[in-house]
């Protein structure tokens, strides 16, 4: 019996003494900080988990008015392998950011999108009227070589150069729209969700829209028999109504 009690006593003294090996094992392991500093203002806004592992980081860098995109890629552990700056009129602020299938990255701004190779050296940038007129609020690689980048109530679609292909505006009267994030569907087309204010009321509602591959919205099909009920209905009171006038060469179908 005393045996026993002692070999439970040991396990229980190799558990308790092991806790702080364990977690100071997964403490260096998976937890870790790190800063970049280039000695001017920093702000990072978008960040991508990348096919080895690492991360890639997209921001600004500068002084309010005079700033430039920023790209930071890093390994697992945060160390950095590499930055790049992209100065310019207008290249300002990095919003969003995604890794391309070609490895490299497309960094969008306000009314501009950058693409970089695997090692952030800058392949082209293209630009779209600028000013927030053209807000970037979310930022896809479609399934052709193309990008879509959503902001405010425009949905822009591009070739894999960055030419815009064809823009759609999404507008409602008596209200404010803002689409913040946007997916390719399975079908070809598009889906954007975002939030819609309406002035009388003064409140929000959830905004989503769902287009063809030509950033059309697309009519839902189960409001086709509604409509058709409806019309139908309307056209029978229609005609009711003109009979009962009197004159037969007002009935419809006469």
């Amino acid at each position: 019996m005393p045996s026993k009690k002692l070999f439970l006593s040991s396990i229980i003294i190799c558990v308790l003494l092991s806790f702080p090996i364990i977690n100071s094992v997964w403490a260096s392991s998976v937890m870790w900080s790190q800063t970049y500093e280039s000695g001017r203002f920093q702000t990072a806004h978008s960040l991508v988990e990348t096919s080895d592992g690492g991360y890639a980081i997209a921001g600004s860098s500068g002084f309010y008015q005079v700033e430039d995109f920023c790209l930071v890629k890093t390994d697992e552990y945060g160390t950095m392998q590499w930055s790049r700056t992209y100065g310019g009129p207008d290249l300002e602020k990095a919003y969003l950011l995604v890794e391309t299938s070609d490895g490299g990255y497309a960094i969008a701004g306000d009314g501009l999108l950058v693409k970089t190779d695997v090692y952030g050296n800058m392949e082209w940038n293209q630009t779209y009227g600028g000013g927030s007129y053209y807000i970037s609020n979310s930022l896809v690689e479609t399934s052709d070589g193309g990008y879509v980048v959503a902001g405010g109530t425009r949905l822009i679609k591009t070739d894999a150069q960055g030419n815009m292909e064809w823009t759609q505006t999404y507008e409602i009267e008596m209200g404010i729209q803002q689409a913040f994030s946007l997916i390719e569907t399975s079908d070809g087309g598009y889906a954007l969700a975002g939030y819609i204010w309406a002035a009388i009321s003064g409140t929000t509602v959830f905004w989503v829209v769902k287009t063809n591959a030509q950033g059309i919205p697309e009519f839902p099909s189960w409001l086709i028999l509604p409509l058709f009920l409806t019309v139908t209905l309307v056209v029978a009171i229609f005609r009711r109504k003109l009979s009962k006038t009197g004159n037969p060469a007002f009935i419809l179908g006469s």
